[in-house]
């Protein structure tokens, strides 16, 4: 085998190492948010419970509830509720810092002011998980919206924010 066919193998198979290991590190880090996703969620209940409204402006309301375990933050739950749906914000941590946010629009069939209104016709949904504060993974579904999304761009900033109203 010529030093050149050598090299390009030799490459390849580095090339190929390289990005096993990167899946396996992104899978790992995943089945971690999955664990502590369904953990919170179970351990709920026990959790002291802090309400919040936001500031932000919405024409039927809004609600954040703060999730602690001891001083330990665990969870947000902001809820936006309009005329045409609502939006639900979640977000989720570990050791006091974001690993995971899901945020869904929910569209209704019509305003809820009108008689048969108010019935969820579609969702748009977006999934952020974070590792050291920085997203590494995010799922749109559906990929494309109709929808304007107002889904947070920085949802550790956003997290912040929340989590700084009073």
């Amino acid at each position: 085998m010529r030093t050149c066919h050598k090299l390009l193998l030799l490459f390849a198979v580095l090339l190929w190492a390289e990005h096993g290991f990167a899946q396996s590190i992104d899978t790992v880090k995943l089945n971690f948010i999955k664990r502590q996703f369904a953990e919170i969620n179970r351990n709920l209940k026990s959790c002291k419970k802090v309400e919040k409204e936001d500031t932000v402006e919405t024409t039927e309301g809004n609600g954040v509830l703060l999730y602690y375990s001891g001083k330990e933050i665990k969870k947000i739950a902001a809820t936006y509720f309009g005329e045409t749906g609502k939006a639900v914000q979640e977000y989720y941590f570990a050791d006091n810092k974001l690993i995971f946010c899901y945020c869904v629009d929910y569209h209704y069939n019509m305003p809820i002011s009108e008689k048969g209104g108010g019935k969820i016709r579609s969702t748009t949904e977006e999934r952020f998980y974070l590792s050291d504060c920085k997203v590494f993974l995010l799922k749109k579904k559906p990929a494309v919206s109709e929808y304007f999304s107002e889904f947070p761009d920085d949802p550790v900033k956003e997290a912040k924010r929340l989590m700084s109203l009073k």
